[in-house]
């Protein structure tokens, strides 16, 4: 071995800490690199060489080096080049710091030799780095003026931190002084001191002495160092102050505000500095002290508000004093001008006059009442905005000017009066309202119109147009038709004119042929001023308005089949036209195979070959049309028939097969045979066959039984055709076919089980399976595996169904197989049949344990306790728990302190631990199953003791030291130093007492200790600090040492205010030189160096000049008027100076705040609110926010909202709304019903919180909007109404009537039956009108009716209404009144008329009441009918069940005891009948009936034989009665209704007309004598009722309730028949005792007689026209069904064209 001699030993001095290091390493051979002494600059740029090092060496190992100790490697890099090795300089080096290091390098292989060592002494050399350096480097020195020579100034410190450097040994003054005659010298390269010419203040107050110190090195370039010597000259004070400018005066506006400038006193003193610094004050003369003076400045203001009036000038007596107490004194005289500085005062601002639009121009309509407190000196004068139409004189009085015009649209003109005097303006607003006046007169626009004669009845044909140039009212015009000699050519009644739109309608019918033109003469009015007539020309257009007419509408006709073609069938068809126009014919025959011809004369002809067999019956619709209307007629041919044939079959034989298996009812053939006479054929077998059956008439067989091949193969059937007289036969074979059956299992489910690893072909079981078929491939069977073998464990012999094992099975791998078996056999086709067999698999034990892993590793530390669990071992076993083949247990024989639980695996801690003894062990685990035999497996668990804290670190070494106070923050100062027995390498450092102000802070990880804020000797000369050292271990051991740090003291003292920062306030509009705050401020100094003075240095935010400061006192005043409003916050930089040399200064904020007082009153921001909610808006919802500003701030600003409840409208408001006080948000209290309140206005005040406090008001509206919140309620819910069976009077039986408290489409109803039936006897419309379009046929309907409004979504009654319906026969009940009264004079006085027959009808039936069925408007009188019921017990509605009694007509005739004038005699309680002017009383019928005696409610009935027969009687004659009346009401209908083609118009005309004619001396019976609709040779008088057709193209009626309804069912009140405009028509007279007969040619069905609403102008008041839509097609009727006596066919007749429909024929085949 190779080994090294020599010792290497470094040094490390840290001249700052005066720390040493040292290192020594014995090496008992002798040294090979050798000792060496090194130097090196202090200015070394790191990187360099600093030495080589070479070792002998030659073992062939590896050198290592190392640096001794390891910290100089701080400074020195080792390069390491195997034998030889560099030192370079890592660090630079400074001398001041570090002069020199010692250090060792060891040098060592890897063989094992014994190391070496060197040492080195590394020298650093200074350089001359740093100049001469002055403290402090700015020096301030203050001296008097008159300060003698040689006086001392200032005393110079400068130092040089190079050594050797002869410092600061060469010093001089550069600059700054005066030059030749240089005011300052250097003695001695430490004093400043005067020289012998004299320091004058006056001509220089300040020098900026520039001094330079040179350094001497004895190496390197010469430095230089300097600094500033300020010297302050201090004045003396020589000269008084005088006020120049005398005399002074100034002329100022009495209105000048608080704070203005008046004059600035100008002084002069030829002093500087203080000496020459002047005070003002004023004396004498400030009466009521209205101006201050600023003391430093001389500027005079106003302080407050100056009156002429009260004092016209001033005289100021002001007096100037110098900072040395020099004064004068000088008089100022303040002369004020008056100004003008009231506003004009108006008695009202706001004004309204109503006038007329004629007024007279330049008539006076009001005044204009303003005055000026200024009095005449300032006269006002007035204008006016706009000037369009008013002018204003110079004394305020307003005048018309030309235009005014109410009806051009402008009613209210809006001005602006402007009031102004030499300065102010005042407004009034005035209000004109104009006042509209009649003054033009209507005129006409000339009209003609051309009319076709077929215009239907009520159709509007033209609308009269009228120019008025006035506004409404005044241009309101009712028009008429003037009564006398109206209308040329025709009757005033004519025609008929909306009085209100000048819509002129048709009221009569036209006729080219009479008439062919009018001229009708039209009045209008204008509201009673003016008048004017006009005339309308009307032109009559002809049109063809005839139908063709047949005598009938249906003919029947046979003929042979052998007719020839040619014959005449029907020589005449029987068609006219009354225009005498040509008819053409046209038809459509059914079939359509040309056999019949129309010829143009009318004649039904044989066109073709007939033959019955092919068809045996035509229909032929043949059209008459006469060039523009055409009639439809049916005629039905029948063919008469000769039956020649018998019978035949296709086939006399037929064969067939059949399956076996097929079912019962299966067809097996249809056998049909053929007759050529088209006779019906009927088929039977010849006899009775046991498996079969014969359709008879279609001749097809059915199976009965299932067949049986085996028991019978062919069936022989014979079948025989019939035609009623004649019959073939036909033979059947039927074969039976063989079929194949399917095999079945002898067991649907089998069982087995097998042992998991059987060895492959192992049999298991067999299944088996049985075929009926005993021969032929049919009962060969074939077995297969259809699926649940899905592991291929087994597999199935296919012949004889043995199962085996195809592949071991596995237990883990299914513990159950379940599969299909399917048994096929061979047959065509194939049958097959399938069973379940069910395999069980069982385990055994042949899996071993498994662990998840072979090794585990844990961690557990040292101090864990005995008997601690530290883990838990889990195993798997993939067998199953029969035999305990998967049930485990653990075990260990390793010999470690650890043991495991044998069922749980849980591994629990036997001994102590000690990782110092021992830090790792490893355990095997056994896992054994409980199976035979038994498996087990092994895992290795690794176990790491890890280590516990338990030894405290120490500190080594003692860290007292001493600093200055002007030691750098962030220098460190020392470091502690540490060691731990324990492994531990970090540690926290931390202080725990002693830390004052926290100014020092301690590096946690490294425990350096820093400097982190300024000291301050005169605070804290010395800190006692306790310092903390803890490791980093858990738990966490420490220690503590104590180090004491001395501050020695340097002069730093600056001045400091009592507070960090000042915040004042001040009220705006204060008086000047009001003080507003002071500034306080120490110095710990003395002396001249303590005094303190104060100064505004800078005006951060704010107004400049606002405020000034005393500089002895730091008091701070104001100078100017303050206006928060303007200016709120005022930031000043205020300035301390103590008198040390150099002086210190210090700065400070000083905030100001201008408080508010109360000036703003809150403004809105919008003149007027307004807004719309819904009625159910939730509550709490925010509606909108009125908002006010006010620019006060604080309480005063601050706006508190609130309705005004000193207002009624306030005090409703409340209940609704609330406010929210602080935001102006408007909330909902309570949801507003719009049903209560559409609109809800209230004031709202805004109001500040100031004292007093401001407010202003506004108006807020809210607008409520509908919503669908209520349903519609049935008022009243039950109505009892009554109709007739056979006569139509009127359309609507009764009136439901449903309200809805919603508005708009919200509130508008509908009705509808409920439930709807579209084929229902009844209808509802949208007026909640009840109709029937058909025959009644029952005594008694009630209906549930169902109203819904037009909401979104529409709502629904809650209660259905309940309307009862009784029916009557009109001719046996109903009475007729012919009363000399207008409509409008009777239906003024129904009720009185109504309640009047019910008082005399009372006498005898004290419960009856009567109603009235309709009316006839006969112009000058009324036709009034009328029916009473016995007793009222049916009007409620408990009393449903119960039946109606109508009272006879003879029961009402014989009360009312006409006289021979058939007018009623009676008297009840004195009152007669001349009010009604009863022209006579008839009975509706022709015959008067009259109720039994003993006829009795239902609720009278007695158990009285008597009664009973009485009753029986009474009801067998009334029913005979019944029969007759019916007969005759059906032939009269049926004979009006021929003829009734009017209806049949393709035209859709906007109304629809019902001409009614009034005969007499006909009889309904007398059907030949009537033709077109009229009875020949009698004068008939039309009476007309007009209804509009479409309902869609006319407005939806809104009824109001205020209005008189005159639409009300005729239970409550008149029905009438509707029509537009005018027009209230019912049917005319009702035939009595044979008088009259009326026309009902066309009337079939309740649709034709509709409600119309009489015009508004017969009732004085608004009305709105309505009318209840009709039909838009021609009348439809319900067809009448029968069968056709000739054809025997089925048909539905229309009952006014006598047009058939065909249904069905006699063998019910369908047409």
């Amino acid at each position: 071995m190779h080994s090294f001699d020599g010792t290497f030993t470094f040094w490390i001095i840290f001249s700052s800490l005066s720390t040493l290091c040292q290192s020594i390493l014995e090496i008992s051979e002798p040294p090979a690199p050798g000792d060496k002494t090194v130097y090196i600059e202090e200015n070394t740029a790191p990187g360099n060489e600093i030495s080589p090092m070479t070792v002998n060496y030659d073992s062939g190992g590896t050198l290592v080096y190392d640096l001794i100790p390891t910290e100089v490697s701080e400074y020195i890099e080792l390069v390491d080049n195997g034998n030889q090795a560099t030192l370079k300089l890592k660090k630079a080096l400074d001398f001041e710091v570090t002069k020199q290091i010692l250090f060792s390098v060891r040098v060592s292989d890897d063989q094992g030799s014994t190391p070496d060592t060197a040492e080195f002494v590394l020298n650093v050399l200074p350089m001359n780095k740093h100049p001469p350096t002055f403290s402090p480097s700015l020096l301030f020195q203050r001296i008097d003026e008159n300060t003698p020579n040689d006086a001392l100034v200032a005393t110079l410190t400068c130092t040089d931190p190079d050594v050797g450097s002869s410092g600061c040994s060469n010093m001089r003054i550069t600059s700054g002084d005066d030059g030749i005659q240089n005011k300052f010298k250097l003695v001695g390269n430490q004093k400043i001191r005067t020289t012998n010419t004299p320091l004058d203040y006056e001509t220089k107050m300040l020098y900026n002495l520039i001094i330079e110190a040179t350094d001497a090195p004895s190496t390197g370039s010469v430095r230089t160092g300097t600094m500033t010597l300020v010297v302050a000259v201090d004045p003396v004070n020589e000269f008084t102050p005088s006020i120049v400018g005398q005399p002074l005066g100034r002329r100022i506006d009495e209105n000048v505000a608080p704070g203005t400038e008046v004059l600035d006193v100008d002084v002069t003193d030829n002093d500087k500095g203080d000496h020459g610094k002047v005070s003002f004050e004023i004396m004498a003369g400030n009466t009521g002290d209205v101006f201050m003076i600023i003391e430093d400045s001389g500027q005079i203001f106003t302080k407050g508000f100056l009156d002429y009036e009260a004092t016209p000038s001033y005289s100021l007596t002001i007096r100037v004093t110098d900072g040395g107490g020099s004064s004068s004194t000088a008089v100022a005289t303040i002369t004020l001008e008056n100004v003008d500085d009231n506003p004009p005062e108006c008695s009202k601002r706001h004004l309204q006059k109503s006038i007329a639009e004629n007024t007279t121009v330049g008539s006076k309509i009001a005044a204009i009442d303003c005055s000026d407190k200024d009095g005449s000196s300032f006269p006002l004068s007035y204008r006016i905005f706009p000037q369009d139409y008013f002018d204003i004189t110079g004394s305020g009085d307003l005048q018309v000017k030309p235009g005014l015009d109410y009806d051009s649209g402008t009613y209210s003109h809006s001005l602006t009066v402007e009031v102004r005097d030499s300065v102010h303006t005042a407004t009034v607003n005035v209000l004109i309202l104009l006042t509209p006046i009649n003054e033009k007169r209507p005129s006409f626009l000339a009209l003609s119109v051309d009319v076709r004669e077929d215009t239907l009845i009520g159709a509007e044909i033209a609308t009269v147009s009228v120019i008025d140039s006035d506004a409404y009212q005044d241009n309101v015009h009712q028009f008429s038709i003037v009564s006398a000699y109206s209308v040329e050519n025709g009757l005033p009644d004519d025609f008929l004119i909306d009085s209100s739109s000048g819509k002129i309608y048709l009221a009569h019918k036209l006729d080219y042929e009479t008439t062919t033109s009018y001229r009708i003469t039209i009045s209008v009015d204008d509201g009673g001023v003016y008048q004017t007539t006009g005339r309308v020309n009307v032109y009559v257009q002809n049109v063809n308005d005839n139908w063709t007419v047949c005598q009938n509408s249906v003919l029947t006709a046979s003929v042979s089949e052998l007719a020839d073609a040619g014959f005449v069938v029907i020589p005449n068809l029987g068609c006219s036209d009354r225009d005498r126009d040509a008819l053409s014919y046209s038809f459509n025959q059914q079939p359509s195979d040309n056999r019949f011809t129309v010829s143009p004369f009318g004649e039904l002809k044989v066109n073709g070959v007939l033959n019955y067999e092919e068809t045996p019956f035509y229909s032929i619709e043949v059209s008459i049309n006469d060039g523009k209307f055409t009639t439809v007629m049916s005629i039905a041919v029948e063919i008469i028939n000769q039956n020649e044939w018998p019978p035949t079959f296709p086939k006399s034989a037929v064969q067939v097969s059949i399956p076996e298996n097929q079912l019962p009812k299966t067809p097996v053939v249809t056998v049909s045979a053929i007759d050529r006479d088209n006779d019906r054929l009927t088929y039977n077998f010849r006899t009775t066959y046991r498996n079969f059956v014969l359709d008879s008439n279609s001749g097809e067989i059915f199976l009965t039984s299932p067949l049986d091949r085996e028991m019978e193969d062919v069936y022989e059937l014979h079948v025989l055709a019939s035609d009623g007289g004649r019959q073939s036969t036909a033979t059947v074979m039927v074969e039976v076919i063989d079929m194949n059956e399917p095999p079945q299992f002898t067991k649907s489910n089998y069982r087995f089980s097998v042992n998991e690893n059987t060895a492959s072909g192992q049999t298991i079981e067999s299944v088996t399976a049985d075929d009926k078929d005993t021969t032929g491939d049919n009962m060969k069977l074939s077995y297969s595996i259809v699926s649940g073998n899905g592991e291929s464990f087994f597999q199935i012999n296919p012949n004889t169904g043995k199962l085996m094992v195809d592949s071991p099975p596995d237990y883990e791998v299914a513990t159950e197989v379940l599969l299909v078996i399917r048994a096929t056999d061979k047959g065509t086709p194939q049958q097959s049949e399938v069973c379940s067999v069910r395999i069980e698999i069982k385990d055994i034990n042949d899996n071993q344990p498994m662990f998840s892993s072979s090794t585990i590793q844990i961690w557990i530390p040292e101090d864990v306790a005995v008997g601690k669990s530290v883990t838990q071992i889990f195993a798997s076993d993939k067998d199953s728990a029969l035999n305990g083949n998967n049930k485990l247990t653990y075990s260990s024989d390793s010999n470690v302190p650890f043991e495991i639980d044998p069922n749980s695996g849980v591994v629990t801690v036997t001994n102590d631990l000690d990782r110092e003894t021992t830090e790792r062990y490893e355990m095997i685990v056994i896992a054994t199953d409980k199976g035979n035999p038994q498996l087990s497996g092994t895992l290795t668990v690794d176990v790491l003791v890890t280590d516990v804290n338990d030894n405290p670190p120490s500190v080594t070494g003692t860290y007292d030291t001493t600093i200055p106070e002007d030691f750098a923050v962030g220098i460190r100062i020392f470091s502690i130093k540490v060691q731990d027995p324990d492994d531990n390498r970090n540690f926290n450092f931390s202080i725990l007492t002693g830390n004052i102000d926290s100014s020092f802070t301690l590096d946690p990880t490294d425990g350096y200790l820093i400097l982190s804020s300024k000291l301050d000797r005169e605070l804290v000369e010395r800190y006692e600090i306790v310092i903390q050292v803890a490791d980093v271990g858990d738990p966490s051991f420490s220690t503590s040492v104590t180090t004491t740090i001395n501050i020695d003291d340097v002069n730093d003292i600056k001045p400091a205010f009592k507070s960090s920062s000042y915040d004042f306030s001040v009220k705006e509009h204060t008086m000047l030189a009001t003080t507003v705050g002071k500034v306080e401020a120490t110095d710990g100094d003395e002396g001249e160096n303590s005094k303190l003075f104060y100064s505004i240095a800078t005006l951060w935010k704010g107004g400049d000049g606002m405020f000034a400061i005393n500089q002895s006192s730091g008091e701070i005043y104001t100078r100017k008027d303050l206006d928060r409003e303007m200016e709120s916050q005022y930031l000043l930089w205020i300035r301390v100076q103590d008198g040390g040399s150099p002086p210190f200064s210090t700065e400070i904020t000083v905030n100001i705040t201008v408080e508010d007082i109360n000036d703003q009153t809150p403004v809105f921001e919008k003149q007027a609110y307004k807004a719309s909610i819904l009625e159910n808006l939730a509550k709490g919802s925010k509606i909108l926010t009125a908002k006010a500003l006010d620019l006060d701030e604080g309480l005063n600003g601050e706006v508190i909202y609130e309705i005004d409840f000193t207002t009624q409208e306030g005090i409703l408001a409340e209940q609704f709304f609330g406010v929210r006080s602080e935001s102006g948000d408007i909330i909902l209290k309570r949801q507003v019903d719009r049903e209560v309140y559409q609109e809800l206005t209230f004031p709202m005040i805004a109001r500040d919180s100031g004292a007093p406090p401001r407010s202003s008001k506004v108006n807020v509206t809210i607008e409520i909007i509908d919503v669908n919140d209520n349903r519609p309620q049935f008022l009243p819910q039950f109505y009892n109404s009554e109709a007739s069976m056979t006569d139509y009077c009127d359309a609507v039986i009764t009136t439901v009537i449903a309200v809805d408290r919603d508005s708009e489409a919200n509130a508008v109803i509908s009705y509808q039956l409920n439930p709807t039936e579209t084929d229902s006897l009844f209808q509802v419309d949208n007026f909640g009108d009840v109709k029937s379009g058909n025959q009644l046929t029952e005594s008694k309907y009630v209906l549930q009716i169902e109203s819904f409004d037009g909401g979104e979504p529409p709502l629904t009654s809650l209660k259905d209404a309940l309307v009862r319906i009784d029916t009557f026969e009109s001719e046996m009940v109903v009475i007729t009144f012919y009363l000399q009264l207008t409509l409008v004079t009777y239906l003024a006085m129904e009720n009185e008329f109504i309640d009047h027959l019910q008082e005399v009808f009372r006498e005898d039936f004290p419960t009856s009441y009567v109603r009235r069925w309709c009316i006839t408007d006969k112009i000058q009188s009324v036709i009034v009918h009328v029916y009473a019921v016995r007793n009222d017990i049916t009007n409620d509605v408990k009393n449903l069940q119960l039946e109606k009694t109508f009272l006879k007509n003879g029961d009402l005739i014989k009360r009312l005891q006409l006289n021979l004038n058939e007018i009623p005699t009676v008297l009840v309680e004195g009152k007669t009948w001349d009010r009604f002017q009863v022209e006579k009383v008839v009975p509706l019928g022709e015959t008067l009936l009259y109720s039994p005696p003993d006829t009795v409610t239902q609720a009278e009935e007695k158990d009285d034989l008597g009664l009973i027969l009485g009753l029986t009687f009474g009801l067998l004659t009334l029913l005979i009665i019944s029969v007759f009346i019916v007969y005759l009401a059906w032939r009269r209908k049926w004979c009006k209704n021929r003829d009734f083609n009017f209806l049949n118009s393709s035209k859709n005309p906007r109304v629809q007309i019902i001409e009614i004619k009034s005969l007499s001396n006909k009889s309904p019976d007398d059907c030949d004598e009537m033709t077109g609709g009229k009875i020949k040779g009698t004068k008939a008088t039309s009476i007309l009722a007009v209804s509009p057709l479409k309902h869609t193209e006319l407005p939806k009626p809104e009824r109001d309730t205020n209005e008189p309804l005159l639409n009300i069912p005729r239970s409550q009140a008149p029905v009438f028949m509707k029509t537009s405009p005018n027009l209230s028509i019912q049917r005319p007279d009702t035939p009595v005792f044979g008088k009259t007969s009326p026309d009902y040619s066309g009337i079939s069905s309740r649709q034709e007689f509709k409600s119309v609403t009489l015009s508004p102008s017969l009732f004085g008041n608004p009305m709105s026209n309505t009318s209840t839509p009709a039909p838009t097609k021609p009348v439809s009727f319900n067809p009448n069904r029968g069968v056709d006596f000739v054809t025997g066919w089925m048909y539905e007749e229309d009952p006014v064209t006598k047009t058939r429909k065909w249904l069905r024929t006699p063998d019910n085949a369908s047409r």
